[in-house]
């Protein structure tokens, strides 16, 4: 303060006492007020006992009890005493007081109105405990965050519900922690960091890895956290569990695709596979069967026994056949068998015919036998309905011989 300030210094120092945006209040230690501006006095008086603001420690009692003592206990001759305590006074307004010690006995209050700063942080704190409880109750969600190189960093308690994790499982390890076996490759996982990196945001479905090394089919979301230099400084993932409607999917495409009697594929998924196989680099070859006779196994033993026989056929087929060959039901008793290439696929044929022939269907009244006749197509033919008319016409010719034979048909030039 200036000991005898010129008239423009004084007006000016009056004008930004009245300006300033907080509460300016000097009073001398023994709680003599020496200067209050507006502000302040528009905060205490309403404190004060009958808003008498001569006294400091009167008039901040409701605020500052211990304001007295704080003061006299303070051996600094310059220098803050109290620092930013909130305080609630009249109407809900929540001041922040500062004091300082000016120079030995002169004291500075300084009032700060920080209601609206007071309610926001409850907000935040509030839609912090929100999203908390959110993210650590969700259950079929796995919410955690990974450090620029893709390490787990931020563990969370969905990951328990989701995958049966631990802290201590996986806190510093690699995001890799959580595929199976087959799908860690390190150029894998480096090319999803970096595809992350560049687009922002990386979304992906496949399986995952539990705790306990069973799967769960997920959907995840790894989105780039972006730090003030325009890099990445680490990632949030999402893992959404999607096993269940992985189940009904794959289910959904069975009943699409499969044979509902004998659980051979239908012809609609035949075709798909035939013409996928034929445009491979080596071809395709198809044997097309029919069991012998059919109607009089239904008239003789009844349809419940021709349903029987139907399912023994491909239950045959798929015992002799290499994993994972192409069974079809083409039609009734007619059954269609794809083949990569055009290797052994008579050799083949004779063999099913010789399983197909020493197969044994039990019934109530017995046990039934059956044959069925075969006919082979290979070669370089422009299609596969092409493919298709050469096996049906070798099927027709090995019943006009006389049934339970394979019958080749000649081979297509390329």
């Amino acid at each position: 303060m200036l000991d005898d300030p010129a008239p423009d210094a004084l007006e000016a120092l009056t004008e930004f006492l009245y300006l300033v945006p907080v509460g300016l209040m000097q009073f001398h230690m023994d709680g003599r007020v020496m200067l209050a501006n507006p502000l302040a006095a528009q905060f205490l008086m309403p404190l004060a006992p009958a808003g008498d603001l001569s006294d400091a420690y009167s008039a901040l009692a409701p605020l500052v009890p211990d304001l007295a003592r704080l003061v006299h206990g303070s051996t600094d001759r310059t220098g803050v005493i109290l620092d930013h305590r909130r305080c609630e006074a009249a109407g809900g307004v929540v001041l922040s007081v500062t004091l300082h010690r000016l120079h030995g006995a002169t004291m500075l209050l300084v009032l700060d109105d920080v209601t609206r700063l007071v309610e926001q942080e409850r907000r935040i704190q509030a839609d912090q405990q929100r999203f908390r409880a959110i993210f650590d109750n969700v259950r079929d969600y796995a919410i955690y965050t990974l450090d620029a190189e893709g390490c787990v960093d931020g563990w969370n308690p969905s990951l328990q519900r989701f995958g049966g994790w631990q802290p201590e499982d996986v806190e510093r390890r690699p995001i890799e922690v959580f595929f199976p076996p087959e799908d860690r490759a390190p150029e894998r996982m480096a090319g999803m960091l970096a595809e992350a990196r560049r687009t922002g945001s990386l979304e992906m479905e496949g399986w995952r890895r539990r705790r306990d090394g069973s799967r769960i089919w997920a959907n995840s979301v790894l989105t780039a956290l972006p730090d003030e230099a325009g890099g990445v400084r680490g990632f949030v993932a999402v893992s959404r569990d999607m096993t269940e409607r992985k189940r009904m999917e794959d289910e959904l495409r069975r009943l699409a695709t499969t044979d509902p009697l004998t659980g051979a594929s239908n012809r609609r998924a035949g075709q798909a596979a035939l013409a996928e196989i034929f445009a491979g680099p080596d071809g395709a070859a198809v044997l097309m069967l029919d069991i012998d006779h059919f109607k009089s196994i239904n008239d003789r033993h009844g349809h419940k026994a021709g349903d029987e026989a139907l399912c023994s056929l491909v239950a045959t087929c798929r015992a002799v056949l290499p994993a994972g060959t192409p069974v079809i039901r083409w039609g009734g008793e007619e059954f269609l068998i794809v083949l990569p290439g055009a290797a052994d696929a008579a050799a083949m044929a004779e063999t099913l015919r010789a399983a197909i022939a020493a197969t044994e269907v039990t019934l109530a009244e017995g046990a039934l036998c059956m044959t069925a006749s075969l006919g082979v197509a290979t070669g370089g033919d422009r299609s596969p309905e092409a493919l298709l008319q050469r096996a049906d016409a070798a099927l027709y010719a090995a019943k006009r011989g006389g049934r339970n034979r394979v019958e080749q048909a000649p081979v297509q030039a390329g």
